[in-house]
């Protein structure tokens, strides 16, 4: 007797291990599939002024002929049909979707409480519809897959592009608050650079997303704390298109701009250390400082300064990692019967030249004297 109840215990058991399995291989698009009931899965809501876009992967299964696209507005319930999109064979299509902008009578309405609730459901070979417009099994009668409200675009963003400091581009859009909509959420700044001569352009890509809608520029430059180099090299073009966006997400229809980085000379070496040996008769420094962090510096200039304020060159580094140089042997200058040494500054050069075919060079470093 107990063997019996063993084995009746074992068939029990391998039934529901057996459904389980086969609920877990069912097409997600089976009605019997307990996870999504036959719903489209993955489907995707765009809004726009008075449209709304609506997306879905083709997931490529067979005996699919069509989907059927329903609408209803500001409840989910009474939806209405509204279009139908041919299946394509797997991998044809990569994606569907569906423009919806209402009708000439009675086009979308945006803001406010004009919410869109969209449902889609599949026609297979056999004419059956899933799910069931009408009697769903496992759903509310009222289920949707997405939902949206249209809205009225912002306006654009009146752009000026800024070219005034080393390796950046500012972009600024200053007064856009007093045209400003109300559910103004932010902006978004899309980049790329502009292709050279007989290249294809690359898209325009989101680079940052501002969330503050009082925020009316953007500095697109290098941030050397952060190990994150835009610009390697004056005379870098870009492309920026500069998008305000609502708090549905609809985007301005904003122009593409153009901004290059200047042919400007970079920053002065910075924390400049000099160490004097004084003798009798000639005396020696040593002179640190900290590399540049500027990507297009490739060397630096080291300068004496003569208590009268002459310029002498003294040395080239054309290494942009060195950091230290030493002097030596140098003549104490006379200024009234007594020797007194020079002082010592430090340029940094980068790598593009001006119209007389010479580098680009720093304002001179701190000045160093003996003390």
């Amino acid at each position: 007797m107990r063997s019996i109840y063993l084995i009746i215990a074992l068939i029990y058991l391998i039934t529901i291990f057996g459904c389980s399995q086969d609920v877990e291989r069912e097409n997600p698009l089976d009605v019997q599939n307990q996870r999504t009931s036959g719903v489209v899965t993955n489907v995707k809501a765009k809004a726009g002024d008075s449209q709304v876009l609506i997306s879905w992967p083709n997931l490529g299964f067979e005996g699919i002929e069509e989907f059927k696209i329903y609408r209803a507005y500001r409840t989910p319930e009474n939806f209405k049909y509204i279009e139908s999109i041919k299946a394509g064979v797997p991998k044809e299509i990569p994606v569907y979707s569906f423009l919806d902008k209402g009708s000439p009578d009675e086009p979308l309405k945006n803001d406010g409480d004009n919410i869109y609730y969209y449902r889609i459901t599949y026609i297979d070979k056999d004419g059956v519809e899933t799910p069931d417009p009408v009697n769903p099994i496992n759903l509310q009668k009222g289920w949707f897959n997405v939902n949206l409200i249209p809205s009225e675009a912002p306006p654009v963003p009146n752009v000026k592009v800024m070219e005034d400091t080393d390796l950046q581009v500012r972009l600024v859009w200053g007064g856009y608050s007093k045209i400003a909509p109300d559910d103004l959420a932010g902006f978004k700044i899309y980049a790329a650079p502009k292709a050279e001569k007989g290249q294809e352009q690359a898209p325009l890509k989101l680079v940052y997303t501002i969330d503050d809608p009082r925020v009316e520029f953007y500095v697109d430059g290098n941030d050397y704390a952060a190990n994150k180099i835009n610009f390697r090299k004056d005379g870098e073009t870009k492309l920026y298109k500069i998008v305000a966006f609502d708090k549905v997400g609809v985007e301005s229809d904003t122009p593409i701009l153009q901004g290059t980085c200047p042919n400007l000379p970079p920053s002065p070496p910075a924390q400049v250390k000099a160490t004097f040996a004084l003798g009798l008769n000639t005396y020696s420094v040593r002179l640190e400082w900290r590399r540049n962090l500027e990507p297009d510096v490739i060397g630096y200039k080291v300068y004496a300064l003569w208590p009268d304020g002459k310029k002498e060159f003294k040395e080239w580094k054309t290494d942009p990692n060195d950091t230290v140089t030493e002097i030596t042997m140098e003549r104490y200058v006379i200024v009234e019967g007594v020797g007194v040494p020079k002082s010592y500054y430090i340029t940094a050069y980068d790598n593009t030249k001006k119209d007389n075919d010479i580098n680009d060079e720093s304002e001179p470093s701190q000045i160093m004297s003996a003390q």
